[in-house]
């Protein structure tokens, strides 16, 4: 496994007085159902390497016609991780941000199945190449719109995976996607014709996936969260999702408006609200087993 370190060897991290030591390195595999390689940057905490015990793991998601990197590069994802880590608000953990493509969507469509290349190739790789645990209590996912709508669908389709998600201004657009959005141009949502896929849009959407996650009965805890300046009108639609989960579990979800369009202020000030939330969540289920 070809490993490319990102910043450094070990990178130093000042979190107030005291070093961390933590990595990113880059990651990648060829993926058989997808016909070409999934990539990731993973973020390995401090002390990762001389652990004998492995650790929860975070599945973050990216955004529309970007990549693996938006995360790190954006997402400021290392500051808030070894911050969050160092005062035991986020339990140490490594953080996976893989690409299936630049507008999979993650899902399983016209184009491509990226859903299932996820489910049954990410999370095996991610668990024999790194130390991470297998279990459900040790695994969340997040992401931010694609990705939000991403982490979303993987939450409501696979509840027995996940101890907590959170969803970031989430491109769900009930019942269709706005002209402006990338949904209308990925292969994803096009069909043979090159038009836009009004039927696989509704039928990959996660309101088709509701009925089933509610007949299960396993609950995903979920942070919700939008700009209230979102041009997408993404505001309304995260207020939707919220109602919805709400009627299943009101104490398990919570929903924040903040001030903000749809952008990295948003998404990144949404991952450090989020992730201790979701790290509390997990750490409820672990200590129910």
């Amino acid at each position: 496994m070809k490993k490319l370190f990102l910043l450094s060897t070990l990178s130093m991290a000042l979190v107030g007085t005291q070093a961390v030591a933590s990595e990113i390195i880059h990651d990648k595999f060829n993926s058989d159902i997808l016909g070409r390689d999934i990539s990731m940057y993973v973020y390995l905490p401090d002390g990762y390497n001389e652990a004998t015990e492995p650790y929860p793991v975070i599945y973050m998601l990216h955004g529309a016609n970007s990549d693996e990197s938006s995360w790190v590069e954006r997402g400021g994802i290392k500051v808030t991780a070894d911050n969050q880590i160092l005062r035991g608000e986020v339990r140490p953990s490594v953080i996976v941000m893989p690409t299936t493509g630049p507008s999979t969507w993650y899902a399983d469509a016209n184009a491509d199945k990226a859903e299932t290349a996820i489910l049954e190739e990410l999370l095996p790789y991610v668990e024999k190449n790194y130390k991470t645990r297998t279990d459900r209590a040790g695994r969340s996912v997040a992401g931010l719109s694609m990705g939000g709508y991403g982490a979303l669908n993987l939450s409501l389709s696979h509840p027995e995976l996940f101890c907590a998600a959170g969803i970031f201004s989430p491109a769900i657009y009930v019942p269709l996607p706005p002209e402006t959005s990338a949904a209308r141009s990925t292969p994803q949502f096009v069909d043979s014709s090159g038009a836009f896929d009004e039927k696989t849009w509704r039928d990959t959407l996660y309101t088709s996936r509701l009925d089933g996650y509610r007949q299960n009965g396993t609950v995903v805890p979920m942070w919700i969260e939008s700009g209230d300046h979102d041009p997408l009108g993404i505001v309304v639609a995260a207020a939707n999702l919220y109602w919805n989960i709400n009627q299943t579990q009101p104490d398990a979800v919570e929903y924040r408006v903040v001030d903000g369009g749809h952008d990295w202020m948003v998404f990144r000030d949404s991952s450090i609200r989020a992730l201790p939330w979701m790290s509390n969540r997990c750490v409820q289920l672990d200590q129910k087993k």
